[in-house]
């Protein structure tokens, strides 16, 4: 029974195996949106191993195939609490030039998988002939890095759903990078405090797109997104936003020629970035709110779950009240609930079950009211009121619970009470209270503790140790000021730590399998660990500035020639589509370089 207990978890692995994968996916990237004259790449991938020779191309009309088709292949195992699992991919990249403007359709390319035929979908893309754009002659005739990016080549937008909306309304805001060359980094962003908003961060998708700004093809980065609700009436002007980048230039330098890259060198440029003020126009709500409304917005619904009907006195009991729909569901305040003057009321307990998109907060809120009966009778519960403003309609809407009688009777331990004053609503009984409170005495009171403190040898102990205290504190943050002040050294102090957190990231690019990524995060590794250690800017930085900095420090020239190779093999990686790079030998290769300056550096 054991062997065919084993055979048949084998074969019901084997078969999930199988169905795993014959699920073949076979797709085809590139940009929605590109210029005419713009070359662009179009990427066909399937993530199981094609048959020799099957992959078939569409005929690309209306585009010039420039390169292509690049193959390059992947294949990970991975092996995650004891299980294992496998990943295979196989891309095929071509660069295209569009000829014409206009619409055009890249057809379906094929490829055939364990004998079985797989096809891609046609993917329309629009060609669009670009604005002339200030500085485009610059780039091609001026010398100077500074002036290969004209000033609209990188524009920085704060856009929003709305611009008109009721107080309380949600709108969405989001921040988008714009540009046509490359970003290295970002080296400082600066929000505004959003006065008068309640504002809220948002998850989002941050995969680039191409998008089309006074007729011009950008690519188009979403740095934030926010939920606003306006928490005021009147207009609320949104502050502008700035930003600090450096950006890439390649710039060819026949000086300079290496006879394996060329000539090329590449520059870093700071930009300062900055959006347009917002003015949002927040309307107040129309008159005739009901006395219910406490400033909901939006549409809702409200169930109820009522109390039982009949109890016994001194019993608790509770009523609970959800509200659904989407709104301003987070400034909701709990509707009234009004009961008898016998009735003991404890604080409302709120269950929060709200989500935030950028449509706006949804879900629901349940509200429950728990009550202790003190005496017996019958009592009348009114129904609790609900209102909000629907900003859809322009109206008001009221909801309401039903009304609810509650029967209480006498749990046995009720007293005869006098009817005086409100008690004459209880229906006759009231509970003896100091049965359940214990009676504190007050002649045996023990003396004041300052009486007993003062003056003891405790009382000096406790006096010395807090002036020690604040001695040793005064010490250590005159000590930390001082570090602080220090801003050069601390950087160049943290460095190699620096380059080691980049270069993790670089790796979990390798894994991933974004070549792109993992080459470019390299070049930041890279330049940014001789920036900082010798803080010198990175724009300033040249492969010839890195040689002579480390020879100054003494570093020797072969460490530093290694240096500059890996910098030279990661450029040509990222910027030559067709070059295929071992990122794992780079990646080792980088490492090893680093810990060589350090040896030397920190002696």
């Amino acid at each position: 029974m054991k062997v065919l207990f084993r055979f048949i978890l084998v074969l019901v692995a084997l078969i999930s195996s199988s169905v795993a994968w014959g699920q073949v996916s076979f797709t085809v990237d590139a940009p929605a949106l590109t210029a005419l004259g713009q070359p662009f790449r179009v990427e066909f991938s399937v993530d199981a191993e094609p048959e020799r020779d099957s992959f078939k191309a569409p005929s690309f009309e209306g585009f010039e195939v420039l390169a292509g088709p690049s193959v390059s292949t992947g294949h990970s195992i991975q092996f995650v609490n004891g299980k294992q699992s496998s990943s295979y991919n196989c891309s095929y990249t071509f660069v295209l030039l569009p000829s014409e403007s206009g619409t055009y359709t890249i057809g379906s390319a094929s490829i055939k998988v364990d004998g079985k035929s797989y096809t891609t979908k046609p993917l329309p893309i629009e060609v669009i002939a670009e604005k002339g754009g200030a500085g485009s002659t610059e780039r091609t005739t001026e010398q100077r890095p500074e002036s290969r990016i004209a000033k609209d080549d990188i524009l920085l937008k704060l856009l929003v759903s709305e611009t008109e909306v009721y107080k309380g309304e949600s709108i969405r805001a989001w921040l988008v990078l714009y540009t046509r060359v490359n970003i290295d980094s970002i080296e400082s962003l600066d929000m505004p405090s959003f006065d008068g908003f309640w504002s809220q961060e948002l998850t989002f998708d941050n995969t680039p797109s191409r998008e089309q700004v006074n007729g011009r093809v950008y690519e188009a980065y979403k740095i934030k997104e926010l939920l606003l609700s306006p928490q005021q009436s009147g207009k609320i002007v949104i502050p502008a936003t700035t930003m600090s980048l450096l950006a890439q230039v390649v710039v060819e330098d026949k000086r300079h020629f290496d006879p394996i890259f060329g000539g090329r060198q590449i520059y870093h440029v700071q930009r300062e970035l900055k959006t347009q003020p917002i003015t949002i126009n927040v309307k107040e709500f129309p008159a005739g709110a009901p006395a219910s409304f406490n400033g909901a917005v939006g549409s809702f619904r409200l169930t109820s779950r009522m109390p039982q009907s009949e109890i016994e006195s001194n019993t608790a009991d509770q009523m609970e009240i959800t509200i659904t729909g989407s709104g301003n569901l987070k400034f909701i305040a709990p509707p009234t609930l009004s009961l008898p003057e016998s009735f003991e009321k404890y604080d409302t307990k709120v269950v929060d079950n709200v989500k935030l998109a950028a449509s706006g907060a949804s879900g629901s809120i349940t509200y429950t009211y728990p009550f202790v009966a003190r005496s017996a009778g019958e009592f009348h519960i009114d129904p609790v009121l609900f209102s909000y403003f629907d900003p859809a309609t322009g109206q008001y809407h009221t909801l309401a619970t039903e009304a609810a009688t509650i029967t209480v009777t006498d749990d046995g331990t009720s007293v005869a009470a006098p009817v005086v004053g409100g008690y004459a609503g209880f229906g006759g009984t009231m509970r003896q209270l100091d049965r359940d409170i214990r009676y504190i005495h007050t002649d045996k009171l023990p003396r004041r503790a300052a009486e007993m403190m003062v003056l003891t040898p405790l009382y000096w102990l406790v006096v010395v140790a807090i002036v020690a205290s604040f001695v040793v504190a005064y010490v250590l943050l005159r000590k930390r000021i001082r570090d602080n002040r220090n801003v050069v050294a601390r950087r160049m102090k943290r460095a190699d730590k620096v380059a080691v957190q980049r270069l993790r990231m670089a790796q979990r690019s390798m894994e991933g399998g974004n070549r792109h990524a993992f080459y470019e995060e390299m070049l930041r590794a890279m330049w940014g660990y001789i920036s900082d250690k010798f803080n010198i800017p990175v724009s300033n930085l040249t492969k010839e500035t890195i040689r002579e900095v480390l020879y100054r420090r003494g570093v020797a020239a072969d460490v530093a020639e290694q240096f500059c190779e890996i910098i030279s093999r990661s450029e040509e990686a990222q910027y030559a589509p067709s070059t295929e790079g071992d990122m794992g030998e780079v990646y080792a290769f980088a490492a090893e370089v680093i810990s060589k300056i350090e040896d030397v550096v920190k002696r």
